[in-house]
């Protein structure tokens, strides 16, 4: 039986600039205070690759790592709505290089020597790290995608078996993905649903990507083709398969469905679960960029620990070798006995011990780096760079957090629904293509001059609540707060009801719990519209406090003021996370909006904000703004 009409919809978009200000913080920080230290403290011969001003200017990064014909580029053309330079679909190995999909004006081809050779971009280093081995199977391209504004996606070669993935290839499989690992934002781990078997050359490069499981999104594609039976199985195949690899307590989630342009399988009982699949991977990558600024502040604090550790390490490392005599026999006793150095700084640094590295591999590093040949000649630690590491985890980082939770929504706008076939629909028995859902994705220009033409056509009235509009719906009308906010709003609720982290934050500032939360115990305010407030003395103190009216600005910008002033339309549903009966929102307004304009400025607005949250504390609201009300940009 076919599948009844589905909802559609419209991935969630993405102001990829909101958080530009916190991740430059991010890079001060490193630059300035973690990255001397790394340095001096060898964590590249160790750990991981010091960072550079590319990696923090680059855009989001998705990786794509998979088996051959496991629909990876299929997917990255389903993502972008088109085909891209260098690309290569088909049942065998077609993809035989990384790629480098990004944003650019026009669809074009980069070599990747250029690539590597352009200190701008995030790719430099891998010239130095692999060569031209490495490079000769390396390429970028631009295509003018809204997708790929957002992120950039790595194609992959297919993993292959036996020797023609170890000897081959003319570099290391392996070695490249444990490069990217740690620089990607998202790593796709994909399956087949026909042969999710996991080979040992697969299995190793699963391995490498250990460390990052906060990052890996496991996708079984192709789903639809199999039946609910084999499927089930398949399932739990894989699920069992992963278990074995990236050692977890927990089930890891995987994505089932068919993730490419085409419809999904006519028939198919499942389809319904197949599209949600979507819509929730969808929203995963839309969240990239988000999730990518609080990667970016975990992986500063990751990074602070560890280096703290390792800079402990090899100074106690070189108090311990001898000023005379034979070092060489010194140095591999302490190799030998590492758990013990381990133990001792441990102990006199009050260091928790997940903070230290696997011993083994600290071990070999030792051994076996020429960088480590002579511990007497590490550098001597300055006891001034681990106080300003501890400022970085004691202050700064508090700091970057404050502002990354004062932008509403965290960036993202919900997705917005509506009653259209989804991309597996058959209407009528014959199958309706859907172009795919593109997370970042804007109104057409259609729709938004046919919403500007209803704009213009229907009158504003002063105050936008004194009368309801065509439709009947009043702003201050009792309705439920999951209720979808104006189309500029960046403090939408999705479609589904939930509230996303702009909500959160003006639910913690309202003290608000849940969008279902009680209305306030303010006391009704109904009666005869407030009068003009009195003309206050210039000198007069504010009662709106400069933190008040810090936080209040920063939420005024997020509502795209036209002109440097609000509408009610987006004035109200920020007001209205208040929980305050309607009658008391009304009173609020008509204090504020003095001129009658129907819009308030960022002192207003402010004040209206005030006004709500002593309203909300069970103050009775004025029916005159007292004189100390009135912004002093008003006097």
């Amino acid at each position: 039986s076919s599948c009844g009409p589905m909802p559609k919809r419209r991935g969630p978009q993405c102001d990829v600039a909101a958080f530009d200000s916190i991740l430059d913080g991010v890079r001060s920080i490193y630059m300035t205070k973690v990255r001397p230290l790394e340095e001096q403290s060898l964590v590249q011969h160790f750990h991981y690759p010091l960072l550079a001003d590319c990696d923090f200017e680059a855009r989001p990064m998705v990786l794509l790592v998979g088996q051959y014909s496991v629909g990876k580029t299929s997917f990255i053309r389903y993502l972008l709505e088109s085909d891209f330079p260098g690309m290569h679909v088909g049942p065998e190995p077609t993809t035989d290089r990384f790629q480098a999909i990004m944003y650019g004006a026009a669809a074009r081809e980069l070599p990747g020597n250029a690539l590597a050779s352009n200190p701008d971009t995030p790719f430099y280093e891998l010239s130095r790290c692999f060569g031209n081995a490495f490079l000769s199977k390396f390429s970028g391209c631009e295509v003018p995608s809204l997708f790929a504004r957002g992120c950039t996606l790595i194609d992959t070669p297919g993993v292959l078996s036996g020797r023609k993935q170890t000897e081959d290839r003319l570099y290391s499989y392996e070695d490249v993905v444990r490069w990217f690992a740690p620089r990607a934002d998202l790593i796709l781990l994909m399956f087949d649903a026909h042969k999710v078997d996991i080979s040992d050359e697969f299995k190793r490069v699963i391995e490498v990507l250990q460390g990052h499981d906060d990052k890996v999104r496991v996708v079984m594609n192709k789903a639809d083709s199999l039946s609910p039976e084999e499927l089930l199985r398949v399932n739990s195949a894989l699920s069992w398969s992963l278990s074995r690899i990236l050692r977890s307590p927990e089930s890891r989630r995987v994505y089932v469905g068919s993730f490419w342009e085409r419809p999904l399988r006519h028939g198919n009982f499942l389809n319904p679960l197949f599209e949600s699949e979507a819509v929730a991977l969808l929203t995963d990558l839309a969240a990239v960029p988000r999730n990518c600024t609080v990667g970016r502040i975990n992986a500063l604090v990751a990074r602070t620990r560890r280096v703290r550790v390792q800079a402990l390490l090899l100074q106690h490392l070189r108090a311990e070798m001898p000023k005379v005599g034979s070092k060489d026999r010194k140095q591999r006793e302490l190799i030998a006995g590492i758990e013990d150095v381990f133990y001792a700084v441990m102990k006199r640094h009050n260091l928790p011990a997940g903070d230290f590295p696997d011993v083994s591999k600290f071990r070999h590093t030792l051994a076996t780096s020429e960088a480590c040949r002579d511990f007497a000649k590490f550098k001597k630690l300055d006891p001034r760079s681990l106080d300003a590491l501890e400022a970085i985890l004691s202050t700064d980082v508090a700091q970057l957090m404050e502002r990354f939770d004062a932008i509403p929504g965290g960036g993202l706008a919900p997705a917005a629904t509506e009653a259209s076939p989804s991309p597996s629909v058959h209407a009528g028995g014959a199958p309706v293509a859907v172009p795919p859902m593109d997370p970042w994705a804007a109104a057409s220009p259609a729709a938004a001059q046919a919403k500007e033409a209803a704009a213009a056509s229907t009158p504003t009235p002063a105050d936008p609540w004194s009368h309801p509009p065509p439709g009947g719906t009043d702003p201050w009308s009792t309705q439920s707060l999951g209720a979808a906010l104006p189309e500029s709003e960046p403090n939408r609720r999705g479609a589904g009801g939930g509230g996303g982290a702009g909500s959160a934050v003006l639910d913690g500032l309202f003290g608000v719990g849940s969008a279902g939360a009680a209305q306030s115990r303010s006391p009704s305010c109904a009666g005869p519209a407030p009068a003009a407030p009195a003309a206050p003395a210039p000198s007069a103190a504010w009662v709106v406090s400069a933190t008040e009216k810090a936080r209040y600005d920063s939420i005024f910008q997020q509502m795209a003021p036209d002109g440097g002033r609000a509408s009610g339309a987006k004035v109200a549903p920020v007001l209205r996370r208040s929980g305050l009966p309607n009658d008391a929102l009304k009173a609020i307004w008509s204090l504020c909006d003095v001129g009658g304009a129907g819009s308030l400025d960022a002192d207003w607005f402010s004040v209206a904000m005030h006004l709500a949250m002593r309203s909300k504390k069970g103050e009775p609201l004025p029916q005159v703004l007292p004189p100390e009300y009135v912004p002093p940009s008003a006097r």
